[in-house]
């Protein structure tokens, strides 16, 4: 629903019918559902995050970024990414969810993907700084992102050699927030 909204709002200076049908769609959808439930569970109070991009999706050339943000149990080994069959944390219900259109102008899906997950990287950690405050000590928060390559260079798992760029804006910002994990 983010995502719409936030499209809608980019047209609202200058509608035309397209955005009409996008708020008639919209109104249509809440008007379908209008008892949505946000469900919690009893967890361990670790913060975990979905990572997101869609690559040149919005006018002009830009990209646009996600992130659930939601608590859950430990992971099995807070240290390391898990294994590709390992299970899935059990999700709660969001505690933030952020979707916004970049600034940046990317050259590739991988560059949109890595951007997502250095903005999410970004926004975890004032919600690593609350939770620890609590009193909910955090281990690396790991963040799932669906790009393999994003998920290689953020691991240090892929070697980079054309992708300086990316160096610069995304992966060397990301290694300082060094408790962020992907897998």
């Amino acid at each position: 629903m983010l995502p719409a909204i936030g499209t809608i709002a980019t047209q609202q200076s200058n509608p035309t019918k397209k955005t009409m049908e996008a708020v008639t769609q919209l109104l249509n959808y809440c008007a379908t559902h209008p008892n949505a439930i946000i469900r919690y569970n009893k967890s361990d109070m670790i913060l975990h995050a979905d990572s997101d991009a869609s690559y040149l999706s919005v006018p002009k050339g830009r990209s646009r970024a996600a992130g659930y943000f939601y608590l859950s149990d430990k992971p099995a080994d807070p240290n390391k990414p898990p294994a590709e069959d390992a299970p899935l944390p059990t999700h709660n219900g969001a505690i933030t969810v952020n979707a916004k259109i970049m600034r940046e102008v990317l050259s590739s899906t991988a560059e949109a993907e890595l951007a997502a997950l250095f903005h999410n990287g970004r926004e975890a950690c004032p919600l690593r700084t609350a939770l620890e405050e609590l009193g909910h000590p955090q281990p690396p928060t790991p963040i799932v992102t669906d790009n393999v390559t994003a998920k290689g260079i953020a691991n240090d798992d892929i070697r980079q050699k054309r992708s300086k760029a990316i160096d610069m804006r995304f992966f060397t910002p990301q290694k300082d927030a060094a408790r962020i994990s992907t897998h």
